[in-house]
């Protein structure tokens, strides 16, 4: 009797051990579908930049064999410079639309706040302070865009397609239809001078997009901002700020706009209400065609950059083959709808990676 107890406790005790063992398989096989998963996700993430960086390759070469004046130094240098105001406008723009939202009156913000420097300086203030006054007038604006979005609750494009029109308004009014000089000595180095043989205006992109890398891959801030884009309500359950992080990053974008509004008046030597309102498309194009996704949760500022070459090089090339201004348009539209379709077809694909995932959790549970 004593041996057939002994054995119903031996049995019950393997049993056990099995019903012990089976969430400890389950959760391994779980965490490697999540590691899949997430290899999967940046394996596309890590073709779609090598894409754009073999788009920007074959232009590249496309226009150097087009035209002899392509790749010589100055023609670089004029890229380089062109690209500083948009580039300077999609560093913020990136950030927000992988957090969620999304910002279409910054070409406005531009106007505005370049009509703001050029009143400023048309009323006697010293350059220093006329600076000042236009990077608070950005501020404002994004202040506005982000208490209307995250504190009324409004859809952010309704939002900033709202104010876009405000802010152009605003600019046509205080300036009466007319061009205000900005031509003093710290504008001429903003916008002309070179430092160590590049473009002040284009040093101050790339600084921007260096700090923006640091904090995207190095800080809790960026990785706060891609968690907030990818799941708003579970950011929220983990403490993070949800409220505040999408504020700032509205508060920035109008911040970047008005930056912005200081390099292009530096560079035309002038204010005018009309500045800015080719930026919309141009901006939400470079950071989408980047790899950034309109729902939020992804991009980063080195697709970005590349994007914002792509686009350059396009404007810059159609100029020295001398095509029309519409055809860049064209190409323009055309871009937005491949960077538009690339995003949707990457969604499908991880939404699909993400259902077999949990199937296959289910399955194993």
């Amino acid at each position: 009797m004593s041996e057939i107890t002994e054995s119903a406790a031996t049995s019950a005790s393997s049993t056990s051990d099995l019903d012990t063992a089976k969430p400890s398989v389950a959760s391994e096989l779980t965490d490697a579908s999540t590691r899949s998963l997430a290899s999967r996700i940046r394996l596309r993430t890590v073709l779609q930049g090598q894409g754009l960086l073999g788009i920007l390759i074959i232009l590249v070469l496309y226009f150097t064999l087009r035209s002899p004046y392509f790749l010589t130094w100055s023609n670089i240098v004029t890229i380089g410079a062109g690209t500083s105001v948009l580039g300077i406008m999609t560093v913020a723009q990136t950030y927000l639309i992988i957090s969620g939202g999304i910002d279409v009156s910054v070409g406005s913000v531009v106007a505005f706040s370049g009509v703001i420097l050029g009143l400023a300086l048309e009323h006697g203030f010293s350059p220093w302070v006329a600076i000042v006054l236009t990077l608070c007038s950005g501020v404002v604006a994004g202040a506005l865009n982000g208490f209307i979005v995250i504190k009324l609750n409004v859809n952010p494009f309704i939002t900033t397609l709202g104010t876009m029109s405000i802010f152009s308004g605003w600019a046509y009014v205080m300036a009466a239809d007319n061009v205000l000089p900005a031509s003093q000595g710290i504008f001429r180095v903003i916008g002309v001078d070179k430092f160590m043989g590049l473009p002040v205006c284009l040093e101050i992109f790339l600084v921007l997009v260096v700090l923006a890398f640091i904090m995207e891959r190095f800080t809790s801030l960026g990785r706060a901002i891609f968690a907030i884009g990818g799941n708003r309500e579970a950011s929220r359950l983990a403490g993070l700020q949800v409220k505040l992080i999408p504020f700032v990053l509205y508060v920035a974008s109008g911040l970047s706009a008005s930056l912005a509004a200081i390099v292009i008046t530096s560079q035309l030597e002038a204010a005018s209400p009309q500045v800015g309102s080719t930026y919309l498309l141009t901006v939400v194009t470079a950071v989408i065609l980047g790899g950034a996704s309109l729902a939020g949760g992804r991009g980063s500022i080195v697709g970005t950059f590349i994007a914002v070459l792509i686009l350059a090089v396009l404007q810059d090339g159609f100029g020295l083959l001398q095509l029309s201004a519409f055809a860049q348009t064209i190409a323009i539209g055309v871009a937005l709808i491949i960077a538009v379709l690339i995003d949707q077809a990457v969604r499908r694909s991880t939404g699909l990676a993400s259902k077999k995932a949990r199937g296959k959790k289910v399955v194993r549970g």
